[in-house]
């Protein structure tokens, strides 16, 4: 029997069991408070790395090899897909290529030297072939003085006005810049990156003293006589049905701090059915930059980065179909594979397999319809096995890791990521690439005229990028397309309804000669 000071043992034991799964809950909480914190630090870290490598680091997005073949190692097994037969080897006596000298281009001019004998040491012998030695050289440009002579005629009576050829049409009224000076300056602003003064200097090498301010001057003109082929080449991108868009910023001077800059934008719109770009220079990065230049009521297929205007875009137009940029969400894994290991590896190597699909497409030259059965063959189960992947590493990562993040971007995207493989958009690319390599030569620009003098400047930069890009991705000659398109802009009545003079005019007479 229990003595009323005796205590009391139930209680006592019920207490230290409530005791002991304290302790325990206190242990776990204390273990997942670590590995959080474990999560966390190696966060942190990682971003402390991928600083440094932006900072100091060669600048790339492709991972380490080494360090991806380890990791693909192991998910090479679930790799479920089609692979090519491997080429077959080339035999042994096949000599091998590559080396040696090419030829010279047909196209060049020919300077031909004859270099013989003296008269004496040939006497009764007669010429049987020649030995030719050619070589490239390159002689510095020059410039030249044209001189339009004109002879006045006059009657010795008196009776008539005296009559003289007409001049042709001036590029520049009352200019002393030939065509062919003025579209070298312009090609070598915008398209070779060379800024108005270091011009001034390599033209007074040549003894020619061409200041800056007049350079500029000259090319403001010359923007003036494209506007008009600049508004063909929008329409011409708005009527091809399939846009890609994206922008970039560009340093402005600010007209009201004199000697301080702001940043503006050249949105970039290219159409890679119509081989054609446009640059639109504005001053903010806001919705009314792509709002004003697509119309409302345009229709058609829209492929941009993850930015979100654009989606908002989409959104409020029943008309655009918006396509994704596989390109985008591939890098932001490319960034992860630090701390990622096989997981990051298992992604990577889907988004090689989507790639391998594009690249046969291409290389196959296949048409659209082709290219859309090509890839609902293999693309679908590729994406469909990604998107697993995708939200398994949702799950698993901690929400702000560069896993975390990269699975986040393609998941809340993942349908206009898809839009390149749905049935009847075989037209369409897997990414917005080629419109970033449109952008390029106004990145590099940058690093060297760094930026427009003045906001009301910008649309000259956007009118001559357009024109010498479009240039570019018709392969076509720059400076020939000036020579050619300016003398017909300076003589025409209306240049807002000139026609036939775009770059893709151009090149449609160059292949007619070459014919």
């Amino acid at each position: 029997m229990r003595t009323p000071d005796a205590p009391d043992l139930t209680a006592l034991r019920a207490e230290r069991d409530a005791l002991a799964q304290e302790v325990v809950a206190l242990r776990a909480e204390t273990a997942r408070l670590e590995r959080e914190m474990e999560l966390i630090t190696a966060l942190y870290q990682q971003r402390l790395a991928d600083l440094r490598r932006r900072l100091y680091g060669p600048s790339s997005e492709k991972a380490d090899a080494k360090q991806l073949e380890l990791a693909y190692e192991s998910v090479r097994d679930d790799e479920n897909r089609a692979e090519a037969a491997p080429p077959a080897p080339k035999p042994a006596s096949e000599p091998r290529r590559g080396g040696g000298r090419r030829p010279a281009p047909r196209a060049l001019p020919v300077e031909r030297i004859v270099l013989d004998v003296p008269e004496t040491e040939r006497i009764g012998l007669v010429k049987i072939r020649e030995e030719v030695t050619e070589e490239i050289d390159y002689q510095p440009s020059r410039f030249i003085r044209r001189q339009y002579v004109r002879p006045v005629y006059a009657d010795p009576t008196k009776t008539s006005a005296p009559v003289m050829a007409a001049l042709p049409a001036r590029v520049i009224p009352q200019s002393g810049a030939g065509v062919g000076l003025l579209s070298h300056v312009v090609v070598s602003r915008f398209t070779d990156h060379l800024p108005y003064y270091r011009q001034e200097q390599i033209y007074a090498r040549a003894g020619v003293e061409l200041s800056r301010q007049k350079l500029g001057r000259w090319a403001e003109h010359v923007a003036l006589l494209l506007q008009g082929l600049y508004g063909q080449l929008r329409e011409r991108i708005l009527q091809s049905g399939y846009c890609q868009a994206d922008e970039t910023p560009v340093d402005v001077i600010d007209a009201e701090r004199p000697g301080a800059a702001r940043s503006a934008w050249l949105w970039t719109y290219h159409a890679p059915l119509a081989q054609a770009v446009v640059f639109d220079f504005r001053l903010s990065r806001g919705r009314d930059g792509p709002r004003e230049f697509i119309p409302e009521k345009w229709q058609g297929v829209l492929q941009t980065d993850g930015y979100e205007l654009y989606r908002a875009l989409c959104a409020e137009r029943p008309g655009i179909v918006h396509a994704g940029c596989m390109a985008h969400a591939r890098r932001k894994w490319v960034e992860a594979i630090e701390g990622g290991g096989e997981e990051v590896a298992g992604v990577l190597a889907d988004f090689a397999a989507l790639y391998r699909v594009e690249a046969e497409a291409r290389e196959a030259k296949l048409p659209a319809a082709e290219r859309a059965q090509l890839r609902k063959n293999r693309s679908e189960l590729v994406l469909a096995r990604l998107r697993q992947k995708l939200e398994v590493a949702r799950a698993n990562a901690l929400p702000q890791s560069r896993v975390g993040l990269a699975a986040a971007y393609a998941l809340s995207r993942w349908s206009s990521l898809c839009r390149f493989a749905e049935p009847g958009y075989g037209h369409i690319e897997i990414d917005d690439n080629p419109i970033e390599n449109c952008i390029r030569p106004s990145a590099l620009g940058k690093r060297s005229w760094l930026f427009i003098g003045h906001p009301d400047a910008g649309w000259k930069s956007a009118v001559l990028y357009s024109i010498l890009g479009t240039c570019k991705l018709l392969t076509v000659n720059p400076e020939l397309y000036l020579n050619w398109v300016l003398p017909k802009l300076a003589a025409a009545t209306n240049l807002t309804a000139a026609t036939g003079l775009l770059p893709h005019d151009y090149a449609a007479t160059v292949k007619e000669r070459s014919a």
